[in-house]
């Protein structure tokens, strides 16, 4: 994976060499017990008390709530897988 910051958006953007295609329907079943979820067909959006993660389609993830690419990258593999 690659992370890039996005600035002045205390947020960082988690992107794979390849695309990753996401389930959203599988997705959202497993993260509805652990915080807020709401999905569409472009993206689901995924609220905790950690931060707040949008993924898209090809898996690409913005982690709101740091600037932290270490952390962000923690909370992508913890919460995506």
């Amino acid at each position: 994976s690659f992370t890039t910051t996005l600035c002045g958006r205390n947020a960082v953007q988690v992107a794979w060499k390849e695309e990753r295609p996401v389930d959203f329907d599988q997705l959202q079943r497993s993260l509805r017990d652990l915080g807020t979820v709401d999905t569409n067909a472009f993206m689901l959006r995924f609220t905790s008390s950690e931060a707040e993660l949008t993924v898209f389609p090809d898996g690409r993830t913005i982690v709101e709530g740091t600037n932290d690419p270490t952390l962000a990258r923690e909370l992508v593999s913890r919460y995506i897988g």
